[in-house]
């Protein structure tokens, strides 16, 4: 089964605001094969993981894809959700980040084939002082909207680090930028982040 996307706006409406025991009663129901669980869940998350997916992607007709790809994921996995592990957003955001990872890394892999000007290594991007899959939806949020607040470059390096696990190198042949400068953004952004998020406890 795959569920038809229908024009829907970004949003940055937090989904715990419908009640995660809400959620997580659908995401049981819709484990049992329950269509009308499913088409309620998909309305409650659909705009906030199309606007996810378009931040991390930058294109909506691929956004749009990858939430189609994520409700099918989600229509046969849903059974497998387990509450004790996650909140019943962070599971899903979790598919979305995965099937946008991918996709990502396979354009990487097309413009690498093409050309050979960019080195790879294996240290990590950052030290980034959260991971959104072990953090509570509220924080996640709260995460997202404190990224909002830093200038356009510096964020998207961030992104890029926290959401989509690129190192130093691979953030530099991503965007185009000199490694030196792609360092100083994520070291600028960092302190930013810290600053805005002193009162959250991470």
């Amino acid at each position: 089964m795959r569920p038809h996307l229908h024009a829907l706006p970004e949003s940055d409406v937090t989904p715990s605001s419908h009640g995660e025991d809400l959620v997580a009663r659908l995401l049981f129901q819709v484990g049992e094969q329950d269509r009308f669980a499913f088409d309620t869940l998909y309305n409650l998350w659909a705009p906030t993981l199309l606007g996810i997916a378009m931040r991390m992607l930058g294109q909506r007709q691929e956004a749009e894809e990858v939430v189609q790809d994520a409700f099918v994921k989600i229509w046969h996995r849903a059974a497998s959700y387990d509450p004790g592990r996650s909140q019943a957003f962070v599971w899903g955001f979790a598919i979305v980040r995965s099937l946008c990872i991918d996709r990502i890394r396979y354009h990487s892999r097309q413009k690498r084939d093409r050309s050979m000007q960019y080195s790879f290594d294996a240290s990590p991007a950052a030290d980034i002082p959260c991971d959104p899959l072990i953090l509570s939806q509220d924080t996640f949020f709260a995460v997202r909207h404190a990224m909002k607040q830093l200038p356009p470059d510096e964020r998207r390096c961030l992104e890029l680090a926290v959401f989509l696990e690129y190192t130093h190198s691979e953030i530099s042949g991503h965007l185009q930028t000199p490694l030196g400068t792609v360092k100083n953004r994520l070291r600028r952004a960092l302190e930013k982040l810290k600053n805005i998020l002193s009162d959250h406890e991470l």
